[in-house]
């Protein structure tokens, strides 16, 4: 981020703090995640204990659940208090109704479809009893193979019925056995693992079906969570810019970090050329948010699109470039 940017962040952070009440009272803050490189900074939060340096004596939960919309289903139920996953379960979410917002972007990622069948060049290529692995229905993943099947097969739900929900390990165990399903919409780690098989092949990426590079993870929170608990939350933007900052820095470091706590079918070397892809960024800085809310509610996903996306950030990303 450039100094000017850090400045104008910085200041929108003190300003948004400043105006929120009184923190009530918490001894635990909890925070979710899921599998892969799409959650590095959180993960090297973690294992810094970035938040814990600045809020001494703070016990930290940290969860991981398998996709977007089981998340969202737990902040909902009160279980957690900082989420994280793709943009297309944060999107429905606030068109539901739920006051959240996003405090940063994790990382820019393309998300591949690897397929086992030889044939498959294209969706067309699918048959019927083909199925399609990814973390669920209403994921990016979703939202992805919609997008790409607007384009080549003309109706954006033509594979709808062939989709199986899978955590990313359980869906690359199942394409690399060559059993179950056909292929695999993931993300990094698991897609780059996957095709060092020689009989797996990518098919399409994220960025192809969305005509550039995107968001892929995000972290949020509702907005009455922040304004009842300052504190926490300017303890966590600071660590999670600093975790961010530390991964563009030193992303040899934080590979490790990941190999170690994520226990990565992958060694540091190979996670490390892996964050090095071209299309590959660490930024808090949102984008493709309108994109993809349009698309959305083009295809009934949605009610409606914000004018802004920062109707979807708090207001201290509101200085950054986002779109």
């Amino acid at each position: 981020m450039s100094r000017p940017g850090a400045v104008r962040f910085a200041c929108a952070l003190v300003l948004l703090l400043a105006a929120a009440p009184p923190a009530g009272a918490q001894e635990k803050l909890r925070i979710v995640k899921q599998p892969g490189l799409g959650y590095l900074p959180l993960i090297v939060m973690r294992e810094q204990k970035l938040i814990e340096k600045r809020v001494p004596g703070l016990e930290i939960e940290w969860r991981q659940l398998t996709s977007g919309p089981v998340i969202r289903d737990a902040m909902i139920a009160g279980q957690m208090d900082i989420g994280s996953g793709g943009l297309g379960p944060f999107i429905q979410a606030i068109d539901k109704g739920l006051d959240w917002k996003t405090l940063g972007a994790l990382t820019e990622m393309p998300l591949y479809l690897n397929c086992a069948r030889p044939d498959v060049k294209g969706l067309r290529d699918l048959k019927p009893a083909d199925r399609i692995a990814m973390p669920a229905l209403g994921s990016l993943q979703h939202v992805v193979l919609q997008m790409q099947a607007e384009k080549e097969l003309g109706d954006p739900k033509k594979l709808n019925t062939q989709i199986v929900a899978m955590s990313h390990p359980d869906g690359t165990a199942a394409i690399l056995s060559k059993r179950e399903i056909t292929c695999h919409l993931s993300a990094p780690p698991f897609q780059y693992e996957q095709l060092r098989d020689r009989g797996l092949h990518k098919v399409f990426d994220s960025y192809q079906a969305a005509g550039g590079p995107h968001t892929f993870t995000l972290v949020w929170a509702s907005d009455k969570w922040v304004k009842a608990h300052p504190k926490l939350v300017r303890a966590f933007v600071e660590a999670f810019r600093e975790a961010t900052d530390f991964v563009n820095a030193k992303p040899a470091e934080a590979v490790r970090l990941y190999a170690v706590s994520e226990k990565a079918k992958s060694t540091p070397e190979e996670l490390l050329s892996i964050v090095k892809q071209d299309g590959i960024v660490y930024r808090l800085a949102p984008s493709g948010l309108l994109k993809f809310a349009a698309f959305m509610h083009k295809i009934g996903m949605i009610k409606a699109v914000p004018p802004s996306w920062r109707d979807y950030a708090f207001e201290h990303l509101h200085a950054l470039p986002g779109n």
